[in-house]
């Protein structure tokens, strides 16, 4: 057996250009088809000399097998076609359908994750192509990213047929080797199990995943490492699956029987439910929506906002003889620390009240911008201050004078008035932001 090299003539007619790819079992050539003057793709088998006999043997069968069961979906416009398989120097070389652009892996690793929308595309596209398989009794055992092709055109096809298995084929069990790429592959199968189509879905929502999140969930740094994350661990909460987030949730459920058929779960992705909906360990996940304001505080606030608007009016009221209000603290017993309590209770007032009028902004619409909500939040701010010091300015003259006139202690019933409004103002602020932070927390995900 020779060594190939670029401008080779297999089969009397396929001349190879360029490599395209490499694996452990061969590698992928771009070559011309002389007699039909086209390109296609070719994959050449590769046994080394020194690998023993029957490890030999098995690779040639795996090769016919893998040829024989893409020729039975050749008709499917999601499955890399097959044209031919032609023997060269004593081994089998597959004649493929050659796709301009490239596979799901090398997509990741150059543009990073793909945009929601492609990925249901994605999605949806597989599935379609492998319950085609599946109804024509193949079982493909190794979908991944690299053997996903996204074509320039658009088209996503599913590739690599060397390890699919259909129902009436005789078991291929060369000692020592290990099939298949162990952080895709189905729990089932590491045990020994049945290939059964649901592995294939196992192997499909670890693909999505990776193609949404742009790590594979259960790669570690070792293949003994990587079979125990698969056999034992859940794979890390996702973050930017969106819309698959309950399919691929279910796709990689370890237990076969739990997870959908073909049809349910490409039902799962066309549909992208706008309710919630109850999967494994009772966990919630509620579909990406547009966050919206919460809006349950505005009865707190308004309530507080009117209750300092009535004493700005109290103080509007008492305007022309509010020069005054502070000479008069001089009848009082300690007329210094009574001042000084006023002033502070005044001051707090006059911030919490500001605050509050800048926490207004809140209740503009989301699309207002940042800056007309900046702009509304510190006029608020300067509004709530200046009607509270007029407020208090005004109002503590006219409690005064209406105290005078029944003989009673003015400046300590304006300081406990004073006090009482500051503590409503307070509640509720706090009432406002306990009820903002609960729905809050209502429109995360739940488990």
């Amino acid at each position: 057996m020779t060594s190939r090299l670029a401008g080779d003539v297999v089969g009397g007619r396929y001349r190879l250009a360029d490599e395209l790819g490499s694996g452990g079992f061969g590698r992928v050539w771009r070559a011309r088809d002389e007699t039909l003057d086209v390109d296609v793709a070719i994959k050449e088998l590769r046994l080394p000399p020194w690998i023993p006999e029957t490890e030999r043997a098995e690779r040639l069968a795996r090769a016919t097998r893998e040829a024989r069961n893409a020729a039975r979906l050749r008709r499917h416009d999601g499955i890399v076609a097959i044209h031919d398989v032609v023997i060269d120097d004593g081994l089998p070389w597959i004649v493929m359908e050659l796709i301009d652009g490239c596979s799901l892996s090398e997509y990741v690793e150059e543009h990073g994750p793909l945009p929601a929308g492609r990925a249901v595309e994605v999605a949806e596209s597989l599935l379609t192509s492998i319950g085609a398989a599946h109804r024509e009794g193949v079982v493909h055992r190794d979908i991944k990213p690299a053997n996903v092709m996204l074509a320039e055109n658009g088209k996503v096809l599913l590739t690599d047929f060397g390890t699919a298995i259909h129902h009436t084929d005789s078991a291929l069990t060369a000692t020592g080797m290990f099939i298949g790429s162990a952080e895709y592959m189905a729990p089932e199968r590491l045990r020994g199990g049945d290939d059964l189509p649901a592995g294939d879905l196992f192997s499909l929502g670890v693909t999505l995943y990776q193609a949404v999140e742009g790590v594979s969930p259960f790669r570690r740094a070792t293949q003994e490492a990587t079979l125990a994350a698969v056999l034992l661990d859940e794979a890390p909460a996702p973050r930017r699956t969106g819309p698959l987030t309950q399919l691929i949730t279910r796709l990689l459920d370890k237990d076969p029987s739990r997870r959908p058929t073909v049809d349910e779960a490409l039902a799962m992705a066309r549909e992208q439910p706008a309710t919630t909906v109850r999967v494994r360990r009772d966990t919630k996940i509620l579909p990406a929506r547009p966050e919206k304001r919460e809006r349950s505080g505005a009865a707190a606030l308004i309530v507080t906002m009117t209750a300092v608007a009535g004493m700005t009016a109290l103080g509007v009221a008492g305007l022309p003889d509010a020069g005054g209000t502070w000479e008069h603290f001089e009848r009082y017993g300690d007329d210094d620390v009574l001042g000084v309590a006023l002033m502070i209770v005044a001051v707090a007032d006059v911030v919490l009240t500001g605050l509050l009028c800048a926490g207004l902004a809140r209740f503009l619409p989301t699309n207002a911008g940042r800056t007309v909500t900046a702009v509304a939040g510190v006029a608020g701010l300067v509004f709530g201050c200046g009607a509270t010091a007029f407020a208090f300015h005004g109002a503590g003259e006219t409690l005064r004078n209406m105290m005078e006139l029944s003989g009673r202690d003015s400046a300590t019933l304006s300081l406990a008035l004073i006090s009482i409004v500051v503590l409503v103002a307070a509640g509720a602020a706090w009432s406002s932001y306990r009820t903002d932070r609960r729905e809050g927390i209502r429109g995360r995900t739940r488990s």
